[in-house]
């Protein structure tokens, strides 16, 4: 399939540009029109072709942004650009699948006709195992694995049931997003008859040169964060076996 009027949904991966696939890099290199979030780094954009114009569309926490607005926005600007016949590129930090909003953009690429495609990237989560040698699965200990997010609805932690459950089994749990609200999620977890001697890996940064951890306790979550800054963006492993071999 030739590139021309297409829409390219990819993942940048955790921030390292030697992670990015070789269709990612084409495709870069080949685009009229970037679209990147706040955490596509300068290494990677300097990959685009001369002339491509770059459009930042990203988001921060507490900056503002109204989400909806936001999304709406960069859902014009695909139709804008491929009236246009332009090749357009989706840049998206980790995967665009997941936590990425990749559902709400494809979605309406189908619903309008688009030509789109989505491109694959490593996720913060299986990137900081790597990078940190933290196991997420391994034969006999650890047979499954929860991604979530750290985000609240109404104030309540609504898949509660379903994070216990797998850390009670042995299993780990990845969360994203979850840095500001890790202090509730460690008293809501004990209460719901984790151990609170369960490992808990900050990992942020990740594939950056500044890339870095702290290790804790569910039960020293409180008290480690009083004395602590971890810098954001930051992924979180809660696990039994969630330890640096």
């Amino acid at each position: 399939m030739g590139i021309s009027h297409l829409i390219s949904i990819v993942g940048a991966g955790p921030g390292d540009p030697e992670l990015l696939t070789v269709k990612a890099v084409n495709r870069l290199k080949n685009a009229d029109v970037i679209l990147y979030d706040a955490l596509a780094g300068n290494e990677i954009l300097d990959l685009a072709k001369p002339g491509a114009e770059k459009i930042y569309v990203g988001k921060l926490h507490n900056d503002g942004q109204n989400q909806v607005e936001r999304q709406n926005s960069i859902h014009a600007k695909f139709l804008k650009f491929s009236k246009q016949n332009k090749t357009v590129l989706r840049l998206k930090s980790g995967d665009p699948m997941v936590f990425g909003r990749g559902a709400e953009e494809v979605r309406f690429c189908r619903e309008n006709n688009l030509n789109y495609e989505v491109i694959p990237g490593v996720t913060a989560g299986i990137a900081a195992s790597a990078f940190f040698d933290i196991p997420l699965t391994e034969r006999g200990k650890s047979s499954s694995l929860l991604f979530c997010s750290g985000q609240r609805e109404n104030g309540c932690f609504s898949n509660m049931d379903s994070i216990a459950h797998i850390l009670n089994s042995g299993s780990s749990a990845v969360i994203y997003m979850g840095l500001n609200i890790l202090a509730d999620l460690a008293c809501a977890l004990i209460k719901n008859s984790v151990e609170s001697s369960t490992p808990v890996q900050i990992l942020s940064n990740i594939s950056r040169i500044n890339q870095s951890i702290c290790s804790t306790t569910l039960g020293n979550v409180s008290t480690f964060l009083e004395q602590n800054e971890p810098d954001s963006p930051a992924t979180i492993i809660i696990g039994k076996h969630a330890t640096q071999i």
